[in-house]
């Protein structure tokens, strides 16, 4: 057969179907399924192993570039800005303590104010804080409010300006002045043994914020009572009220 005839039988042939190439019956998987699947048990494999499933190197990255807006919004707010946003979350960290016990709940303290408590000119120098005196109560106030009262809150170890050992810690107080609602406010409290040796003095000392204070210094309150409750679930409270007529 010569090249002409060969070349029409295969053209032939191949239109009869005779020698038609046969297409394989099975079918190949979809590729983005197969990505999507290999993904998946990927990511089952490094959960079971341990691994992170976040890159780390990213995180790291995110959180600078946190860190350096954080730093530029700052600096961009006032002075009092700044006072208030830190206030807010200092009540929210220590307004949410849980105090350790529940047995000492349901506490009550009141006395009457003196002139320095109240935050009023006296012939000595002016003293910033609320001294514990024994008031109504029972126990004995040289211990009674550091190991009682506020013995649930988490004090830790001070130095006071006579260089010795004390203890300081903060509460959140909701505080009410002859009716005017000051909100949650945090103030220091330190508590020194050793005023006690100075004709048993108060051991335990509030020491007023500054919104407290000059309410205070408004208007002479000396005379009223002022009033320390903790209720069931560990929340302070300190009120100041005209002390009533007997």
């Amino acid at each position: 057969m010569d090249k002409t005839n060969r070349i029409d039988a295969a053209l032939m042939s191949a239109h009869t179907g005779d020698i038609m190439h046969k297409r394989s019956s099975a079918s190949y998987p979809d590729l983005s399924q197969t990505a999507r699947r290999t993904a998946d048990e990927t990511a089952d494999d490094n959960h079971e192993a341990g691994l992170p499933e976040k890159n780390p190197a990213a995180v790291a990255l995110g959180r600078l570039g946190g860190i350096k807006g954080g730093v530029a919004r700052a600096k961009k707010l006032s002075a009092r800005e700044r006072s208030r946003i830190a206030r807010v979350a200092a009540s929210a960290r220590w307004s949410n303590h849980v105090p350790k016990s529940r047995e000492r709940a349901n506490m009550r303290w009141y006395k009457i104010l003196t002139r320095s408590d109240a935050q009023q000119k006296t012939q000595g120098a002016k003293m910033p804080f609320l001294r514990f005196t024994k008031g109504n109560i029972s126990g004995d106030h040289i211990t009674w409010f550091r190991k009682e009262f506020f013995g649930d809150l988490p004090w830790s170890r001070d130095f006071s300006k006579k260089d010795h050992t004390i203890e300081t810690t903060r509460v959140a107080l909701h505080v009410t002045i002859d009716g005017n609602d000051l909100g949650v406010r945090i103030m220091r409290l330190d508590h020194d043994p050793i005023r006690s040796e100075n004709n048993n003095a108060p051991t335990t000392h509030l020491h007023y914020d500054t919104r407290t204070r000059q309410a205070l210094e408004k208007t002479n309150l000396a005379g009223r009572t002022v009033e320390l409750e903790k209720d069931s679930e560990g929340n302070y409270s300190l009120s100041i009220y005209q002390t009533p007529k007997k």
